[in-house]
């Protein structure tokens, strides 16, 4: 009976001890690996340090609501530095003459990080007094509040803040051009993230990361623009939109710091998905990106890293209240198992396309005298090369891989078996733009792309004739263009595709027709060929998810257009 006893009770041992070997470091790892909220500290300035940088207050106001607004994401708790530690800075910055950044940083190091790290060590004074109370530690706050000169509340911020942020800006320019009737802006700059940090030597302050980014816009001068509730002219369009992209990237540049990448271990999986901790409160969207990783422990003790793959998130999860997990399906890789760690891979909400297609192109038998003719109906086609702008609208809308896109088309073809004055018909310049909704249907790697636009094209041939006389035909349309692509995800961020497209657009005979320099009306001329831009075509393309981009394609087009 004792035997059996201490059998059963040694089996329960080493049951426990089998469970806890297996339980407890998985805690770890997935303690370790989890996100956690960090506390920031900022300066509520864009402070200028370039010689060509002339803004009005409006303007200054607006760039620090824009950075403010993307820069501050729901992952980080934010305390502003107090008035009172930045005015000596900001008269230290402009009696040094701080011209880049590298300048900066050493004015911060030298004149700001003392101040910060007096407050910091604040911290260390409570626990050598063995304050524990809440009572006793506010009255610690608030008498050495009285001596720095500041509130309790911001002391308390500066205390409890691990990082701080300080955007930049050392080059705003907008350039007009009366004659052209068009406005340019552009904003050159950075951010720096400085970390608090406290060890066995002592606290510092330590530059974490310098970004620098880029921002432009373009308008018609004499433009009028609804934008984000107001009514703007050119020059204030232009302005708003180059400052709403200089913002984006440094967004996207914060969010690929280490420090600040949003990691989770995954909690679930199954075939071709995965869950994990992150939601609402973090600040996920659908169609953000995770790279799914393991790490093996060296032989010298270190660990490596390796990728396993990538996931796409299809459905966010709202964990403001409680705990909720989050949904992605896997593009790249599979076979994903718990533990496996999930790491943000932040990209702009924007694709771009390049595209080589083959458009259709025909023209019924007509004439216009000898300047035009063709005796019979032909079929051809236009090579051109593309360049798509995919907009990713699965944040506001909450639907996964849907774009509205824009595109531009350039190339040329011949029309054979057509004269001009008794020659061949030249090859021609062939040009076109368009825009519409794409959705996307996708399998791990593999990609179903729909997509339905709007297209305006635009073909025209010259030449000279016997008398030395100059003379062009163009002619031009507007249709719908309907595409069927397949896309196959070569890495992370590129995908080769191609597919069939269908033109539909109406017959036109509207030519525009010039001989030495004159315009003639055509009008009233009847029997002209009847030309279609209607009809199967073809495309092969190459997609990159950007991680940053100088201007945005879509405020720039209706800067071009003026409304």
């Amino acid at each position: 009976m004792y035997l059996t006893d201490q059998c059963r009770l040694n089996c329960t041992f080493l049951t426990l001890f089998l469970l806890l070997s297996i339980i407890l470091p998985a805690s770890s790892q997935d303690t370790q690996a989890k996100y956690q909220r960090k506390s920031i500290s900022y300066i509520d300035a864009v402070l200028p340090i370039g010689e060509n940088v002339r803004l009005r207050s409006e303007q200054e106001a607006y760039l620090l609501r824009t950075i403010k607004a993307e820069i501050e994401m729901s992952r980080f708790d934010y305390n502003p530095l107090p008035e009172a530690l930045l005015t000596k800075f900001k008269h230290e910055v402009v009696a040094r003459r701080v011209r880049d950044l590298d300048a900066l940083t050493a004015a911060i190091n030298e004149v700001l990080a003392p101040e910060i790290l007096r407050i910091v060590d604040y911290q260390k004074e409570m626990r050598a007094a063995g304050l524990v109370s809440e009572a006793d530690r506010h009255s610690f706050v608030v008498e050495k509040a009285r001596e720095t000169g500041i509130t309790a509340d911001d002391l308390e911020a500066i205390m409890n803040s691990a990082y701080i942020y300080l955007p930049v800006i050392s080059s705003a320019t907008i350039q007009e051009n009366e004659k052209a009737n068009t406005v340019t802006a552009s904003l050159v700059g950075g951010i720096l993230w400085f970390a608090v940090k406290t060890d066995e030597a002592g606290s510092r302050v330590a530059l974490l990361v310098k970004s620098e980014a880029e921002g432009s816009g373009f308008a018609k001068r004499s433009g009028k623009f609804s934008y984000e509730g107001r009514t703007l002219n050119g020059p204030q369009y232009a302005f708003a939109t180059a400052t709403k992209v200089f913002a984006r990237n440094l967004k996207v540049a914060t969010q690929e710091i280490p420090e600040f990448q949003l990691t989770n271990p995954l909690t679930e999986t199954g075939a071709g998905w995965v869950e994990f901790s992150l939601g609402k409160r973090e600040g996920l969207g659908v169609d953000d990106k995770f790279i799914i990783a393991e790490f093996y422990e060296q032989p010298d003790g270190s660990l490596k890293q390796e990728k396993l793959g990538m996931v796409r998130v299809w459905k966010v999860a709202d964990n403001r209240e409680k705990r909720s997990d989050s949904k992605a399906r896997a593009v790249i890789g599979g076979g994903y198992e718990r533990g496996m760690l999930a790491l943000e891979h932040p990209r702009l909400p924007i694709d771009l396309s390049f595209r080589f297609g083959i458009l259709p192109v025909s023209v019924d038998t007509g004439s216009h005298g000898d300047s035009l003719k063709f005796d019979k109906d032909i079929t051809s086609n236009f090579y051109v090369g593309q360049l798509w702008f995919n907009y990713n609208l699965a944040r506001s809308t909450g639907w996964s891989q849907f774009f509205a896109s824009i595109y531009g088309e350039f190339g040329g073809g011949t029309l054979d078996g057509g004269t001009a004055f008794g020659e061949d018909v030249p090859s021609g310049l062939y040009w076109g733009v368009g825009g519409g909704l794409v959705k996307k249907f996708y399998v791990n790697r593999f990609h179903l792309g729909l997509e339905a636009l709007l297209s305006f094209s635009d073909y025209r041939f010259n030449g000279t004739n016997l008398d030395n006389y100059d003379w062009e035909w163009h002619i031009s349309n507007l249709g719908m263009t309907l595409n069927g692509n397949l896309e196959f995800a070569l890495g992370y961020d590129w995908n080769l595709g191609g597919g069939v497209s269908y033109r539909l657009f109406a017959p036109s005979t509207d030519w525009t027709y010039t001989l030495d320099g004159s315009e003639y009306d055509l009008s009233g001329v009847s029997d002209l060929p009847e030309l279609s831009f209607s009809g199967l075509g073809s495309q092969l393309y190459l997609t990159w998810s950007l991680p940053s981009l100088g201007y945005d394609p879509w405020a720039a087009a209706r800067g071009a257009v003026g409304y």
